[in-house]
């Protein structure tokens, strides 16, 4: 009754050098973080997604993700660069795709700090697939957002088929941006 809102204002930063922040990553002593930061771009997963993600939740066509922000499970297409990403951590451990031994989780929970935080990476995402072309209907559902339209909320349910060539798109602007 007594409370004060106060309106948000989200910082809106996105990634805008794409070679400084391939440098900033191959930078990191840990490799562990180096992928994560990787994965994060390449994916547009939310920080805590990807923190908590264990291998049995990657599959080939897919990362399952059993429980989200908004309370539902969502499946994310993955490619072959996604698995050529996470390829370094198969051999860390059985469950964790990010471990930590130093952890009670398991698992890392306070990635590294740098410049570039975890959601800049999943705006730079959304970003660079947008100005790609890929629909912006399309990038929220890539990034699992709920759709704000009865008919998206209730009745579209894409399949991964119909989701991949928008994440092929993402990911190849992604890598000729840090390319080029």
């Amino acid at each position: 009754m007594a409370i004060e809102w106060f309106e948000e204002t989200p910082d809106g930063r996105i990634i805008g050098d794409l070679k400084e922040w391939r440098q900033t990553i191959d930078d990191l002593s840990n490799p562990i973080h180096r992928v994560f930061f990787e994965l994060l771009l390449f994916t547009g997963l939310r920080k805590t997604e990807a923190l908590t993600l264990q291998w049995k939740q990657v599959q080939e066509d897919r990362i399952h993700l059993p429980m989200t922000k908004n309370g539902r499970s969502f499946d994310l297409p993955i490619l072959q660069v996604h698995h050529e990403i996470l390829a370094p951590l198969r051999p860390l451990s059985r469950q964790w795709v990010f471990p930590s031994p130093k952890s009670v989780a398991g698992h890392i929970t306070k990635p590294e700090r740098l410049k570039f935080n975890p959601h800049m990476h999943r705006r730079t995402f959304a970003t660079v697939a947008m100005e790609a072309g890929v629909l912006e209907e399309v990038v929220g559902r890539l990034l699992n957002h709920t759709p704000l339209s009865i008919t998206g909320q209730r009745y579209t349910r894409p399949s991964l088929d119909a989701l991949r060539p928008s994440i092929e798109i993402a990911c190849k602007e992604i890598s000729d941006r840090i390319e080029n």
